[in-house]
């Protein structure tokens, strides 16, 4: 999310450097020397974030955060000091300062800052908020970089194109961009398996787009059948020739293979290629998709996220990547009225989703086979793991993945993960120091 920086420091060269950080990272920054100009704008309703030197001109900021304060209230504060005492963070706490970061500072440590500042509320939060909604794919992330890209090079194309991506990546969105995208958009976007009559399925699309969603999932005969429509499709003019995008989050290689698709449809279909990362690598593209999501789910309320309510969902290990993501949101969304969404309330739903003892009697059992297996593996080693007894490493193996799992359960909250564990929390700290989990 974009925000207006206000940054004020009496440092040419700490100016420079923050205002371009933070202008690469999106946002936009007005940048001054002294406090007086700082409080002006900020009176005058300027600025979403405030970003300020403690020391300027031989005055102290701290003499104008009230008069800041009164006149935006919500408006976050953070400091920079290379006057690193504790008087200063002190009064960094007095004046409900946002955050307090010491000089010399790493840029990152700011940029973050920045970002959970935003994330408070702020006179311009509702009508940032209402713009994300109408973002077709939400997402500032490096990795997602490549698919923008792909998707504006490929949209107003005629090539095929192959999206690939796991479960729940948002494979159907990018196939709507495609087709929206481009010079194709006010013709039919077709959604089929059924190619079976080949002239019908031409005159349906018209010339726009065949999308063919988990394409590795067609019979052979399927296959077959669409081959023949994009070998026919050629034939005709290209004003109604159809593209055809299709989606898989399966190796289609690999299923060549072993024979259960086939090698010639491959080539036809992968001549452009989108791929669409996990969100477990999408940095803090969390952040702002699950405050879209809030926003689309309460579009007639102004509701947020607690910041360390984003935290815990920043944290956890999206196995249905976007879409679980958006169905938790939507979830929090209707089972609780307040206008912010706590970091409890997050944990609450995800103990949910947690299968209750003897609830999977199956898979109880064909754990405790591998454990048995690997047990007996281990066993078999003549030499030391580690320098450590058989029964040293046993431990260890189970008790490291139990730990980091409790800790992910719980939101990285110790206390909690030490009551889920049954231990003392001094226990578990010693124990995340002895086998080095930060």
């Amino acid at each position: 999310m974009k925000y207006e920086i206000l940054l004020a420091d009496d440092d040419d060269s700490v100016r420079l450097v923050l205002s371009k950080t933070l202008s690469r990272a999106g946002h936009s920054v007005k940048a001054t020397d002294n406090a007086r100009t700082l409080m002006k704008w900020a009176e005058s309703g300027q600025g979403d974030i405030i970003l300020t030197d403690v020391m300027m001109g031989g005055q102290e900021v701290f003499e104008s955060l009230p008069s800041i304060t009164a006149a935006r209230p919500k408006m976050p504060i953070i400091i920079i000091s290379a006057n690193n005492t504790v008087n200063t963070a002190l009064k960094s706490g007095q004046h409900k300062v946002f955050e307090y970061v010491p000089k010399p500072f790493d840029l990152d440590d700011v940029t973050n800052a920045v970002a959970r500042a935003g994330l408070s509320v702020n006179p311009r939060r509702q009508k940032q908020t209402g713009d994300m909604r109408k973002l077709p794919m939400i997402g500032r992330s490096a990795v997602m970089q490549p698919v923008f890209r792909a998707v504006s090079r490929f949209a107003a194309g005629n090539l095929p194109v192959l999206i690939q991506g796991s479960v729940g990546t948002g494979k159907d969105l990018v196939a709507r961009l495609l087709h929206d995208g481009g010079p194709r958009e006010s013709k039919p976007f077709l959604r089929t398996t059924d190619f079976e009559n080949t002239s019908l399925t031409l005159q349906k699309v018209n010339g726009g787009d065949i999308y063919i969603d988990e394409v590795a999932e067609l019979s052979l005969h399927q296959q077959e059948r669409l081959l023949a429509l994009m070998t026919e499709a050629e034939m005709i003019s290209a004003s109604t020739r159809p593209r055809i995008l299709s989606a898989t989050r399966k190796d289609l290689r690999k299923l060549v293979e072993a024979g259960s698709f086939r090698d010639d449809l491959l080539f036809r279909i992968n001549v452009a290629e989108v791929r669409i990362p996990d969100l477990s690598i999408r940095d803090r593209d969390i952040y702002e998709l699950a405050e879209a999501f809030l926003s689309k789910a309460s579009p007639s309320q102004t509701r947020r996220f607690e910041t360390e309510a984003l935290d815990i969902l920043h944290r956890h290990n999206w196995v249905g990547n976007v879409r679980e993501l958006e169905n938790i949101v939507r979830r929090l969304a209707v089972l609780y009225s307040d206008d912010v969404i706590t970091a409890d309330m997050v944990l609450q739903e995800f103990s949910k989703d947690v299968p209750k003892a003897g609830a999977e009697s199956e898979d109880k059992r064909r754990l405790e086979k591998q454990i048995e297996l690997a047990c007996r593996t281990l066993l078999n080693i003549d030499d030391l793991i580690d320098g450590n007894a058989h029964y040293q490493s046993a431990l260890a193996w189970v008790e490291r993945p139990l730990i980091i799992e409790a800790l992910r359960l719980t939101g990285g909250n110790r206390a909690k993960a030490a009551d889920k564990l049954g231990i003392h929390r001094n226990t578990l700290r010693t124990r995340l120091k002895s086998l080095d989990i930060n």
